[in-house]
């Protein structure tokens, strides 16, 4: 029976490699043990298994480094969804039902008109929103996300609101055409669902954008 890992260590060892990570030594073990086993189960031999497995590690430095480098970039991954998209996704779904819950116990906007066109502000929703910016900025900050991370997390929905408007626009543009009147409209409609939100989410994020004294 071969120990698999203490093999992966001593040629990493031997090969060179200073900082011997345990997750690497694991992974190069279980993938030699699976083609070891492999060839034993067609009927070869031990040491033939053995040496058909070593035959896949051409260069234990390089695939040390290669591992290295994807487990690297799987934390990073891990990082990004812990301090950004689990954050905004919070913030924005907490943001989008208590919309649609004020819509369906029967709160109104106030409209207010500008010339032809109105605008309608939804302002219990507005005065809820400072409560999930700071949801999303603190989970953010908990998850060691950087000062952009935690805006852009406190932010997400009046973010998405915004890449929504701007996807509808050339749409529209294209089956209407362009006029004066249909871009005061989009301006009117930024300000109503992007800025003025995006101001009370940034009532509760500003709070979480501070780093967290260290502890002495």
């Amino acid at each position: 029976m071969h120990d698999w890992q203490r093999f992966v260590k001593e040629n990493l060892v031997s090969a060179g490699v200073q900082e011997v990570l345990p997750e690497v030594v694991t992974e190069l073990a279980d993938h030699l043990e699976e083609l070891y086993d492999e060839a034993r189960s067609q009927g070869i031999s031990e040491s033939a298994a053995f040496h058909k497995a070593l035959q896949e590690v051409r260069d234990w430095r390089v695939l040390a480094k290669e591992i290295r480098r994807t487990k690297s970039e799987e934390n990073r991954m891990n990082q990004r969804t812990r301090s950004l998209w689990i954050p905004g996704m919070v913030s924005l779904l907490g943001s989008n039902a208590v919309l649609m819950i004020l819509q369906c116990v029967g709160f109104q906007p106030r409209l207010l008109w500008v010339g032809h066109v109105g605008m309608q502000f939804y302002w219990h929703w507005l005065a809820a929103l400072p409560l999930f910016g700071a949801l999303g900025a603190f989970l953010s900050q908990r998850a060691q996300g950087s000062l952009r991370v935690r805006l852009a997390a406190g932010l997400s929905p009046a973010l998405v609101l915004l890449a929504t408007l701007c996807l509808i626009l050339p749409w529209g543009l294209a089956l209407h055409g362009f006029s004066f009147f249909r871009m005061v409209r989009f301006g009117i409609g930024v300000t109503n669902w992007v800025l003025l939100p995006a101001l009370s989410l940034l009532v509760g994020v500003i709070p979480f954008l501070r780093e967290p004294q260290s502890v002495r």
